[in-house]
């Protein structure tokens, strides 16, 4: 930002000036951009695997395929989650399906007295390969966000500090 020095001692008695509720905003805040940094990646990986699939638009919503990647901190500042069930389908991309396929079928429908029947073939669905975006991401940036969590906190008690001197 503008390459001002801070030590330990004046984040501290800064944290320490913070009311119980804007220690928690802290953490919070901290917590977010963490995981801001997760989805990221996630949402990287799940472009560079499926292309251009990953942000279209399906038919019966409107949304993407990205827009299911989600993330949320709690309210205390404890922790924060960060997942991919925001859209059902990613988790088949994630974890992959078997081979999937329908049983054949007799359908009947009557025209007068004499049902007709017929049998409608069994179909092949498929399968879709694992492609494991978001166990790549989370390997990819783990060790990048812990590192980085004291100097997000350090970040966010500037801030927050700075926003109660006004």
């Amino acid at each position: 930002m503008n390459n001002i020095e801070v030590d330990a001692r004046q984040i501290t008695s800064m944290f320490a000036d913070l009311t119980s509720r804007q220690q928690r905003q802290v953490y919070r805040s901290a917590l977010r951009k963490g995981a801001g940094i997760l989805v990221g990646e996630t949402k990287r990986q799940l472009r560079q695997t499926l292309g251009r699939a990953a942000s279209s638009r399906n038919w019966w919503n409107g949304k993407t395929l990205i827009s299911g990647i989600k993330a949320n901190a709690d309210r205390n500042g404890e922790k924060a989650k960060v997942h991919i069930m925001g859209d059902f389908r990613l988790k088949f991309f994630e974890m992959g399906t078997r081979v999937r396929r329908t049983t054949g079928s007799n359908t009947a429908s009557v025209r007068g007295r004499n049902p007709i029947r017929r049998q409608r073939a069994a179909a092949n669905r498929g399968s879709i390969n694992a492609v494991h975006f978001f166990r790549t991401a989370k390997a990819n940036k783990e060790r990048e966000i812990f590192d980085n969590m004291d100097n997000l906190i350090s970040q966010s008690i500037q801030r927050i500090a700075n926003r109660n001197r006004r």
